[in-house]
This record gives structure tokens, C-alpha cells and sequence, in this order.
């Protein structure tokens, strides 16, 4: 047997003892780095009769994971010890990562290896998750369609700056929604307070340029909205602000929410040029 062939037996030996939860927990896992138990809970196990009893199937569930090297739990659970098991965060172990680790040559496809994360990056991430499970939440009302969810890296655009250097932009959150004949194509920020506005503000610059490239037109048809969900009133009246304020930024590009507007803002999207970021579904 080749060193190839061994490695895909082993990794078909790790599925067999899969079933497709386990698996779509591992790939939700994978695709956000870090992910709670009340989160897996509210997208995968939200059936049950109750939401306890989801939450102890779903707790059942991981610590089966994790017994067997496929999840490892971070041992600082948010909220602290009033938080329960409910709070505990996730990451992939080794037996996980075989698992979900494309042949692929890309950034994502790269052996992850477990590491405990600062606490910024570890609110900020698990703020990017809540936010694709308040989505995943309202597309069950019928209100939307949630047809595609992308994340970092592979949601990474490349483009040319205006000076002709290569440049990278990098979206929290990348997402196509359906509601009735229209397919709605959107680029999510969450903002933690953490940044400064001046920065928030050349990110929309960066969107900005990204869009004069012409080459996410190319891609999907439409240019997105641009999303900006922020907790403080005070930092949106702000950006909504700087960004009318600036003149190199096409305001209809972009759209300030706090994070209890997401669903509504998606299920009834802003009263905007909807050539620039809507099309009809094929």
C-alpha cells in the first residue's frame, strides 16, 4: 500500500464512524475556526421538542466528538461559568481536521492544528458565526433563502489597486440570499468596537476600488451590498457619517445595521439601485 492509499483508508476508517451531523458539525467547524455549543445547537439541533433537549443532544454529540480526537473544546467557556455547557467553544482536533481537509491546494485546505486564540479574535469569530446562525434562523421563517454562505479565506477577493499593486480583500461574510424571483448578493462586516473608524472607513474604500475593478460583476453578475453590523448607535451614526461624508464611496453601496436588523435588512433589503447588487434567479 502506498503512503497515499494508507491515508485514504485511514481517512475512510475516521468517516465510517461519521454520520452526516457529525459531519456537517465538523464542516461548520471547519469553515468558522470556532464555533459555540449553543450555536451548533441553534443550527443543527433546533428540531427537538425543547431547546434544552436539543442542547443535551447536542452536548452529547460533541462530547462524543471530542472523545474521539474528531473536536477540541477551548477551556475558557464564554460568559464564564454561568455560561453552562452551552458556552463552551469548539475547534477542530486532529481526527476532524483529516476529515474535512480537501485535496485542494488553497488556503482553507491546509492542516489546521488546534491553538487557543486571543480573546478578540475568538469574540470577533464567534460574532461572524452569530451572524450566519441569525440568517440561518430567519431563512427557516420562509421570509428568505439562504442559497450560499462563504467564509475566510475562501471567500478572499484579489483585485488591482489604484496604484497597481495586488491587494486582498477580505469579507467577514459572504452570502446569496433568494426572496421570490430575486437572487440578493451580500458582503458582511461585524465590527466589536475594536477599530477605529478611520480603519472601518478604508475598508469601505477597499470595497470601493474592489468594485471599480468590475471583476465581482464579472463573477456573479452583481456587485453586493456591503453590510456593516455594528452593537454601538453611536459608532453607526458615525460611520453612516463618514461614509456620506466621503466622497470616493458610492453610498447606496453600503448599508449600517445593528446586529437585531440582520434578518429584516435581508428579508426586505434596502431601497436601493437593485441593478447593483440584485438579479433576477435564472
Amino acid at each position: 500500500m502506498t503512503p497515499d492509499q494508507a491515508v485514504s483508508h485511514g481517512r475512510l476508517g475516521l468517516l465510517a464512524m461519521l454520520s452526516e451531523r457529525d459531519l456537517q458539525i465538523l464542516r461548520l467547524v471547519r469553515q468558522h475556526k470556532f464555533i459555540t455549543t449553543r450555536q451548533l445547537q441553534r443550527l443543527l439541533f433546533h428540531a427537538h421538542a425543547t431547546i434544552d433537549a436539543g442542547t443535551r443532544a447536542c452536548t452529547r454529540t460533541l462530547q462524543r466528538l471530542r472523545h474521539r480526537h474528531f473536536l477540541h473544546r477551548i477551556d475558557r467557556p464564554i460568559g464564564g461559568i454561568r455560561g453552562g455547557s452551552g458556552a463552551y467553544v469548539w475547534a477542530l482536533d486532529s481526527a476532524g481536521d483529516r476529515v474535512t481537509r480537501s485535496s485542494g491546494s488553497g488556503e482553507d485546505d491546509k492542516r489546521r492544528r488546534v491553538f487557543e486564540p486571543t480573546q478578540l479574535f475568538l469574540a470577533h469569530t464567534l460574532a461572524v458565526v452569530e451572524a450566519r446562525v441569525l440568517l440561518t434562523e430567519g431563512a427557516r421563517t420562509g421570509r428568505f433563502e439562504l442559497a450560499h454562505v462563504d467564509t475566510e479565506p475562501s471567500n478572499w477577493r484579489s483585485y488591482i489597486g489604484r496604484g497597481g499593486e495586488p491587494l486582498l480583500l477580505k469579507p467577514d461574510l459572504s452570502v446569496v440570499t433568494t426572496t421570490g424571483d430575486f437572487e440578493d448578493h451580500w458582503f458582511f462586516e461585524i465590527d466589536q468596537g475594536t477599530e477605529s473608524l478611520p480603519t472601518l472607513l478604508r475598508k469601505c474604500r477597499a470595497y470601493a476600488t474592489y468594485k471599480n475593478s468590475g471583476q465581482e460583476q464579472v463573477r456573479s453578475g452583481v456587485f453586493p451590498l456591503v453590510v456593516w453590523i455594528l452593537a454601538d448607535p453611536s459608532r453607526r451614526r458615525r460611520l453612516r457619517q463618514q461614509i456620506a461624508n466621503e466622497p470616493r464611496l458610492d453610498t447606496r453601496l453600503f448599508h449600517v445595521i445593528a446586529p437585531d436588523e440582520l434578518v429584516g435588512v435581508v428579508a426586505a433589503p434596502p431601497n436601493i439601485n437593485e441593478s447593483l447588487t440584485r438579479k433576477e434567479e435564472p
